[in-house]
């Protein structure tokens, strides 16, 4: 069996997130398919970070197809949200799955520095969503030789795969701060989520006079 990982705060999910987790899904070919959003930190003020629930919805509707499968398990974990614990939860209920965690190449640059990286790469292949020039992909292999001392052949290795694929220029705080400014984001978001932050006037949404 093969489970594909693809967490983060998705404050909100555009069409970005989905793009890298179809280019994923096309590429791993895994049997489930699970959106994680992370868990809002208890002890940390987070004034820009949607609540818990609200990025499930969200989720929910940005990645609808019934492919991916958005799972509560992070948010209802009374621990940390550490990819090492989600991790670890998906080898006890599936010991002999193959696991691919899906990343963008910014996350993959510092992933040595993620809570025991190397207990992570026992149990999982990275999946790293790369700009398509060979620039961006050499800065990958280096970084992979150097930090991780693993060296990739081309694009490939047991435990990283560099997943090419033009990218969306657009992020979740950019989206944030243009829906606060009273921009038109539509061209980023799917229309559900656009219309469920309208609705509940997230990130400072304000109608238009």
């Amino acid at each position: 069996m093969k489970i594909g990982l693809y967490g983060g705060t998705f404050n909100p999910p555009h069409k970005g997130h989905v793009r890298m987790a179809n280019a994923f899904y096309d590429s791993f070919k895994p049997d489930k398919m699970l959106i994680v959003p992370n868990k809002r930190p208890v002890h940390k003020i987070c004034e820009d970070l949607a609540l818990d629930e609200e990025r499930l919805k969200m989720c929910r509707l940005a990645f609808s197809d019934p492919k991916f499968e958005v799972s509560t398990m992070e948010i209802e974990r009374e621990k940390e949200s550490f990819t090492l614990y989600t991790v670890a939860s998906l080898k006890e209920a599936y010991p002999e799955a193959q696991i691919g965690l899906l990343i963008g190449s910014d996350m993959f640059l510092s992933f040595h520095k993620w809570y025991h990286y190397q207990e992570i790469l026992k149990d999982v292949t990275l999946y790293v969503a790369s700009r398509e020039d060979e620039v961006s992909r050499d800065t990958l292999r280096s970084y992979a030789f150097e930090k991780l001392r693993l060296y990739l052949r081309g694009d490939s290795h047991e435990k990283v795969q560099i997943l090419p694929l033009e990218p969306l220029e657009v992020s979740s705080s950019e989206l944030r701060a243009g829906i606060g400014a009273g921009e038109d984001e539509s061209a980023f978001l799917d229309p559900a989520v656009l219309d469920f932050i309208k609705e509940h006037k997230m990130y400072g949404y304000r109608e238009k006079r």
